[in-house]
């Protein structure tokens, strides 16, 4: 099943990146007409909304990380997230998750942590992309008020119910046995996993702003409600089809489908393919700017849950005298090698 899994997102990805192709080489100069005179100062703009965007789902991970336990400096924290970022250009899908938690364990959280947290992040990052996407699609799409509102109440209470600990645990319980480990040490309330997911949603409505001045600086005029539930979606099923570097291709032709009825395939594409090189950048700009801030600041390291049992910086124990005298926390001074009572542990 797995193999067969990763044929069909091949296949997948092979055809989305074909029917790009053919519509590039078909509209090519309506293409580089239009995006040769987009205007610059929107595509800043576009920047700097992506990079409100993806830093606000950093920080949520942050606050994930932070709620185990783990002593995480957000100028560092920031620049693992960013930098692992930069793993979804590399083919296979895993690798935004390796490299965020493997940077963040080498820095001291437990890997553990680390693992569970960054999975996490990324899977109410896109659930929160696909509650979005059905919640507006609807309306996007010309649906008569009271069915878009209908429709919407139905997939937000479809949501609710889905992660509702009854459920989840049951999921979570299925996973750990093909795991052969538990995934979470315990199932999150109802309460939390609501918050946590619907704490993603605003990540969103930046991204979005972001591919409407990408839409604006080619002077293109879109409706809002329609693009907002493109955006998300094109995202949410790129991500989905695993073993193209960040959705090459498959997103594209999402938010072309989507907007169709609003656009020609070619303004459509343009700006997919424009806003795709936006986040290039917002990517790679986030990266370097975090990891120069953190470099900066030089934060202290990591410290997971456990891991010490007093706070960093503790001065050591003085006796009257001013002579440091051994602490007095329950431990001895270690013996000798060789003596009595020393190297009891065998190792």
């Amino acid at each position: 099943m797995a193999r067969f899994g990763s044929y069909l997102g091949l296949a997948i990805g092979v055809a989305g990146i074909a029917f790009v192709t053919r519509l590039v080489v078909r509209d090519w100069d309506e293409i580089t007409e239009a995006v040769g005179e987009a205007r610059g100062g929107l595509l800043v703009v576009a920047l700097l909304f992506g990079l409100s965007g993806m830093g606000y789902i950093g920080l949520t991970w942050v606050l994930l990380v932070r709620r185990t336990g783990a002593r995480v400096p957000l100028t560092r924290a920031l620049a693992w997230y960013f930098v692992g970022q930069l793993g979804k250009y590399v083919p296979g899908g895993i690798w935004p998750v390796v490299g965020r938690a493997e940077l963040a364990t080498r820095a001291g959280v437990g890997r553990r942590v680390a693992y569970t947290t960054t999975a996490t992040s990324m899977f109410c990052t896109y659930c929160a992309a696909g509650v979005v996407a059905a919640t507006l699609l609807p309306a996007g799409l010309g649906a008569p008020a009271p069915l878009a509102v209908a429709a919407a109440v139905v997939v937000l209470a479809g949501v609710a119910v889905a992660f509702h600990p009854a459920v989840t645990g049951r999921l979570l319980a299925v996973g750990g046995r093909l795991a052969r480990r538990p995934l979470l040490l315990s199932t999150p309330s109802w309460r939390t996993t609501l918050i946590t997911l619907g704490r993603h949603v605003p990540a969103w409505l930046a991204i979005t702003a972001a591919t409407w001045a990408v839409a604006r600086s080619l002077d293109l005029s879109v409706d809002l409600l329609l693009l907002a539930a493109a955006t998300p979606a094109s995202w949410l099923i790129g991500f989905l089809v695993i073993g193209l570097p960040g959705g090459l291709g498959v997103r594209e032709s999402v938010f072309v489908a989507l907007m169709a009825t609003e656009t020609t395939n070619a303004q459509a594409l343009s700006v997919a393919l424009l806003a795709r090189m936006v986040f290039v950048g917002v990517d790679v700009v986030g990266a370097a700017a975090s990891t120069l801030v953190a470099s900066a600041v030089r934060a202290p390291d990591a410290v997971a849950p456990g891991e010490t049992g007093e706070p960093a910086g503790t001065p050591e124990p003085t006796d009257p005298a001013g002579q440091a005298r051994p602490a007095v926390s329950g431990t001895r001074p270690a013996a000798p090698v060789g003596s009595p009572g020393g190297d009891r542990s065998g190792s």
